[in-house]
């Protein structure tokens, strides 16, 4: 019987280790300036793939509206000539202390904005944006956003400064 036991506090945690490592991680990482707090919480995907299925069943799966559904085919449209363009800046906005730039790097569309005091960075690689557009008539559940995270391994998504110095990164493992 203790044969067992230890088998089982060995195996365990060797499999939800490999689990994790197959399905990845979302950290998220929060510091406050000077100092203050700096909290990180890993959160597994496959933890948060068994959160989904919990989702009660009416708060399951988003719904667009129709003026939203209407332009889904253009989205996927927009989004598979651009992982075939030539890399390169598509709109750049500038203002005294202000910047606005969108730029297309490998398959992934980087979103950069500063206004003198705050910086937000976001990247989205242009496959997980095609994986998470619904077609027309269906839906978008919690668990096709935790799928979708699976295939956004290695990729910093959110990157915010805030005026006091305060950051919080979202970044996929």
């Amino acid at each position: 019987m203790l044969k067992m036991v230890l088998i089982g506090a060995v195996a365990v945690p060797a499999i939800a280790a490999g689990s994790v490592a197959a399905t990845g991680v979302v950290v998220v990482d929060v510091k406050e300036p000077r100092g203050g707090q700096h909290i990180v919480v890993p959160v597994p995907l496959a933890l948060a793939q068994v959160a989904a299925a919990f989702v009660p069943e009416d708060k399951m799966h988003l719904r667009l509206p129709r003026e939203a559904e209407q332009y889904m085919p253009v989205a996927r449209q927009v989004l598979s000539a651009l992982a075939d363009a030539e890399d390169g800046e598509l709109v750049r906005v500038e203002e005294p202390g202000k910047k606005v730039s969108i730029r297309k790097e490998g398959g992934v569309l980087r979103v950069s904005v500063d206004d003198g005091a705050e910086h937000v960075k976001v990247q989205v690689p242009i496959s997980l944006a095609l994986s998470v557009l619904p077609e027309p008539g269906s839906r978008f559940s919690p668990s096709d956003a935790v799928w979708a995270l699976q295939h956004a391994r290695l990729t910093e998504v959110v990157n915010v400064q805030g005026r006091d110095g305060e950051q919080v990164t979202v970044t996929v493992y």
